[in-house]
């Protein structure tokens, strides 16, 4: 969306011009909601040189977009404003106030499951109950875990959201809350967990993270979980808090994560919310919004006053939408190259959505086979290449020098990266020689033992910028111009490295990033590489949310496929089925353009019928 801020519509002046007190902006896909809230934080920022705005998103590309608008806007004076995932903000306080709840400020992130999985077979072997009926499956346990920090649980002897509390549960949950404090270690769970400890529990934090916060702004509030939603209770406090919040219940698809519709009717009652409504879109054709329209209209938990979409985009003389049918989902993907090649698009400015991964995979190989690069996006918590995870693992331990599992993983990276075995005994046993410093012990071990001159070279930098000083930035800074293994990952992961590095320093100013910091905010990114230039994007529709295309293919549009199997199961009025209904209304408000729909009659050779979305959207097929 183009529009300057001479061009906003009525609603969105008002929006932007709105000063104290709470209220709901319920904005539409395409409606200009970015804009809006970058436009009006400028506006307070402006208005008063003693005015803070804080501004809470659930992504962090969010959250650098929106930094790098309002830095436009502000002529790079936007220092006044945080702009930040709801992680991140946990991240910034426990770093400041954590020692309160146990949390020491260089804590680390626990971002790979496997880790957590250890820390949880300690617990349960530490258990002084039956643990007999504990499930052998520690994934599964993770994954109920998980959704008890999502619900605020306190570790009490009931689960609000269980039928019946296992007898072992609330004991498991608080032991594996006090050994994530007792190693200084959090997972994302936990980081939400002792924030909202902290700020409950200590009246004297939580005033003074009140008052560093005149204005708070909440972007996609409809995606928030109850965690989410009562650390941003104890933030805000009081009554009449000057809250802006921004949402569309039309778009709540994470309800696997804690998302919930009644958690905006919630917010309405507990902070007595005006409502002001951005209906119309600036993205879509007006034949998109009818389907949209038509579809989400279906869905019985909307609320009576939510206004339709309404298109603002002149209808396009090309045709902006296709339907097709095909026989099997091999054809089906098949004929999205041809598509692009044959029409003369541009292959960024494309995009395929998909309910399903599987199902986007075979439309990369498809676009493969065709000399398409395809793009599949996924998160990557953790660098893969040897040389690159290994100078992670380093600034780990220089950060804890005394952390014998960070010892551990330098000692595997560098086996992994060189070849020499380095033995996590023998390193302790030089530490205890030397105050107990595993970094500098492990230095001069390794340094005895490398016939290379390129590693010595690089142990000498490490001993001189890590072991006696923390001057981490101009290692990395020489570590990245070198080029240590023949490998693509490690040139694709370099470049991702420097990427988020500058991100990172442009965020937060470069005085004031220390190691600590450095390593929390790095584990809070995902590592995995850009889009390339001349790529087309694979997407799931979790994975296209607040993203916009000039031309979509959405594929396997068939019943249990696109709504899920798992939907169709639950009924055709059950909650799984209207949060596939919202998912299907956020993949076509992606278009610009023109969008593309498919399905195909068999997926994996069984049958299927066209799914029940279509018809909802206005499409007649025959009874035949």
């Amino acid at each position: 969306m183009n529009l300057s801020d001479t061009q906003l519509n009525e609603n969105q002046r008002a929006a932007v011009d709105w000063n104290e007190g709470p209220l709901l902006v319920l904005a539409g896909p395409g409606s200009g909601k970015t804009l809006v809230l970058t436009l009006r934080a400028a506006r307070l920022l402006r208005a008063d040189a003693d005015a803070s705005v804080l501004a809470l998103t659930f992504t962090n590309n969010a959250a650098d977009e929106m930094r790098e608008r309002l830095d436009e806007l502000m002529g790079g004076h936007a220092d006044r404003a945080h702009l930040c995932t709801f992680h991140s903000f946990a991240v910034d306080i426990l770093r400041q106030h954590g020692s309160h709840v146990g949390i020491q400020p260089d804590f680390s992130l626990i971002t790979i499951d496997d880790d957590r999985v250890a820390v949880l077979e300690q617990v349960i072997s530490n258990l002084q109950c039956d643990t007999s009926a504990v499930p052998s499956d520690r994934k599964n346990l993770l994954f109920l875990l998980d959704r008890l920090f999502a619900e605020s649980y306190d570790g009490g002897c009931e689960v609000a959201s269980m039928i019946h509390t296992p007898p072992w549960l609330p004991q498991l949950f608080r032991d594996y809350c006090e050994a994530l404090q007792q190693s200084n270690r959090l997972d994302y769970g936990g980081l939400l967990h002792f924030a909202r400890k902290l700020l409950s529990q200590n009246a004297g934090v939580a005033r003074l993270t009140r008052l560093a916060w005149q204005f708070i702004c909440v972007d996609e509030f409809h995606d928030t979980n109850r965690a989410q939603y009562d650390l941003l209770h104890l933030l805000i406090g009081g009554q009449n808090p000057n809250l802006f919040v921004v949402a569309d219940e039309d778009q709540i698809i994470y309800q696997w994560n804690g998302a919930s519709p009644g958690r905006l009717f919630a917010l309405q009652d507990d902070f007595g919310m005006e409502v002001l409504q951005l209906p119309e879109n600036f993205r879509c054709p007006p034949v998109i919004i009818q389907l949209a329209n038509n579809l989400i209209s279906h869905n019985q938990t909307r609320s009576d006053g939510k206004e339709p979409l309404v298109a603002r985009k002149t209808a396009a003389k090309s045709p902006a939408l296709k339907v097709q049918m095909f026989d099997n989902e091999d054809a089906e993907v098949a004929i999205i190259p041809t598509v692009i090649k044959e029409t003369g698009w541009h292959v960024e400015d494309c995009a395929v959505l998909a309910r399903s991964t599987k199902l986007l995979q075979r439309a990369a190989r498809a676009l493969s086979d065709s000399g398409i690069v395809p793009y599949v996006a996924q998160r990557k918590n953790e660098f893969e290449c040897a040389s690159v995870s290994w100078m992670h693992a380093v600034l780990r331990l220089a950060n804890a020098r005394h952390d014998r599992e960070f010892l551990r993983r330098v000692c595997v990276a560098w086996k992994a990266f060189t070849g020499v075995v380095i033995e996590v005994e023998d390193v302790e046993a030089a530490a205890a020689l030397n105050g107990g410093d595993f970094l500098r012990a492990w230095v001069n071990d390794v340094s005895a033992k490398v016939n290379s001159d390129e590693h010595y070279e690089l142990l000498n930098r490490v001993s001189h910028d890590l072991v006696d000083r923390l001057a981490f930035v101009e290692l990395l800074e020489w570590f990245w111009t070198q080029k240590w293994l023949d490998d693509e990952v490690e040139d694709e992961e370099m470049k991702t490295w420097q990427d988020l590095h500058g991100a990172l320093l442009r965020e937060h100013s470069p005085e004031n990033v220390t190691l600590h910091l450095y390593l929390q905010e790095m584990d809070l990114k995902s590592k995995a590489a850009a889009r390339l230039p001349g790529s087309i994007p694979c997407l799931t529709v979790h994975g296209a949310k607040g993203l916009e295309f000039k031309h979509v293919f959405l594929i396997g549009m068939a019943d249990e496929v696109f709504p899920s199997y798992q939907a169709v199961k639950k009924g055709p009025d059950s909650p799984e089925i209207e949060e596939e209904r919202r998912n299907c209304f956020v993949a076509i408000t992606r278009v610009e353009e023109t969008l593309n729909i498919s399905w195909a009659r068999t997926y994996n050779r069984y049958r299927k019928k066209p799914s029940r979305f279509l018809e909802e959207m206005g499409f007649t097929f025959s009874k035949s």
